[in-house]
């Protein structure tokens, strides 16, 4: 007979009895509950051993907040997932998070508090390109894996740092997958409006590489400061230029600001726009003004779910848990999570960072679109790129958008000598 104690009402403890073949039951219906290749771990032997610390940066201040926080639930719920099957190598995950207020200077205090102070074993997370760049920097002096929720630059180069992954596309492989499309359904002639920054440089170079191969005819760019409302000036200069579209190379407010005053001007009725990136919720907040003029390019859409059974199950626990749809930034942040907490899994090992980073090369893996895996030469997760088409006054509720195309993630990343030395891109000449 095996004796178990039970805490009762006033917590006095009693005994209850029950028989070698009951227990072994109960123990093989835990096991079947926890799944296929999942180890059955007792609750004791769960608290006993010392936790596994993930350290994460968003933006849960200022104008890309809204993203941040989809970042934010999305590592959550990535955590309490994995928490709920038995932690990681027997241990419990313990999430820790801070706002990093999209600013480089603080996103790189809060990377040094989450190791230095948190003792973090890992960190994740940002929004920004920019600052990927920074805290990757960070991670490789310190030896820590990272993996970044963002569009960024950081896999490009001969230098690069083993110990970071990046989760979100390339930006060129944005600006690839949209112009090909618009040259080939639109039109020749485009004009951009570009963030003025790192990343939004990003997206026009990949822009203007499209455009010398397919034949386009750039007409102009004007560069807009993160945080501008006011764009009247900007679209003045693109209706005399009379593009076939134009192109926005922006995000968040920025971007909802420029299409509200475009559709104002009338211009929405006129021309077609392309938004390289663009947020589930820029769209609906737009409502009417983000009509059948417009596309989006987005790594994810919760439409996916109609064609992905990985797409309808990650929704369906996205949904119950908070109550609407996960944006782009959001899922990049649950995958990143996922495949961090697999590599490490497969590694066998905690403390040996190198070797996790090792066990992360080439895996393969399904959560929430078609079979991805990560690039074993510059550690990128190569994966589709969509391109959506807004539904204006045919909006309904979280029915904002329809998926148009879904761009291979092969046929728009460049090789690992291109990426290496950030080829063709770095023989682009930006406009002043």
């Amino acid at each position: 007979m095996i004796t178990i104690h039970k805490g009762g009402k006033d917590m006095e403890k009693k005994e209850r009895k029950i028989s070698r073949r009951g227990f072994l039951k109960g123990t093989a219906a835990g096991m079947a509950l926890l799944g296929p290749g999942v180890p059955f771990i007792t609750p004791r032997a769960f608290a006993q051993a010392p936790p596994i610390k993930y350290g994460t940066m968003h933006p849960l201040t200022g104008v890309y907040s809204v993203l941040g926080r989809d970042q934010q639930r999305a590592t959550e719920l990535a955590v309490e997932e994995w928490n709920a099957k038995g932690g990681l190598l027997g241990r419990k995950i313990v999430w820790v998070h801070r706002d990093d207020q999209l600013n480089g200077a603080v996103a790189l205090r809060r990377a040094k508090e989450l190791v230095e102070e948190e003792k973090c074993d890992f960190i994740g997370g940002t929004l920004s390109g920019a600052i990927s760049l920074a805290i990757n920097e960070f991670a490789c002096k310190n030896q820590i894996p990272y993996v970044a929720y963002c569009q960024s630059d950081m896999v490009l180069g001969s230098d690069q740092c083993k110990f970071g992954a990046a989760f979100m596309v390339i930006p060129y492989m944005a600006a690839l997958a949209m112009s090909k499309y618009a040259f080939e359904h639109v039109g020749k002639r485009w004009y951009a409006i570009t963030a003025d920054y790192r990343w939004g440089h990003s997206l026009l170079e990949g822009w203007l590489w499209q455009s010398e191969q397919m034949g386009g005819k750039f007409l102009g760019n004007v560069y807009a400061p993160l945080g501008a409302t006011d764009f009247s000036t900007y679209f003045a200069k693109i209706m005399a230029a009379n593009p076939d579209f134009i192109v926005m190379n922006n995000l968040g407010a920025d971007q909802t600001a420029a299409i509200k005053q475009a559709s104002e001007l009338g211009l929405t009725k006129k021309m077609k726009i392309f938004c390289t990136k663009t947020a589930m919720h820029t769209i609906k907040e737009l409502g009417p003004a983000y009509n059948e003029n417009i596309y989006g390019g987005k790594t994810f859409f919760w439409k996916l779910r109609d064609k992905y059974a990985t797409s309808r199950k990650f929704m369906d626990n996205y949904m119950k848990r908070y109550g609407q749809p996960i944006e782009q930034d959001g899922e990049s942040g649950y995958v990143a999570t996922h495949v961090l907490f697999m590599a490490v899994e497969k590694a066998g090992t905690v403390t040996d960072k190198a070797k996790i980073m090792t066990a992360m090369e080439g895996l393969k893996y399904e959560l929430t679109k078609g079979p991805e895996y990560v690039r074993a030469c510059d550690h990128q997760r190569v994966q589709s790129y969509l391109i959506v088409r807004g539904k204006g006054k045919n909006a309904k509720d979280w029915d904002i958008a329809d998926i148009v195309a879904e761009v291979p993630g092969e046929s728009i990343i460049m090789s690992c000598e291109d990426n290496k030395k950030k080829l063709p891109f770095a023989n682009i000449k930006l406009p002043k």
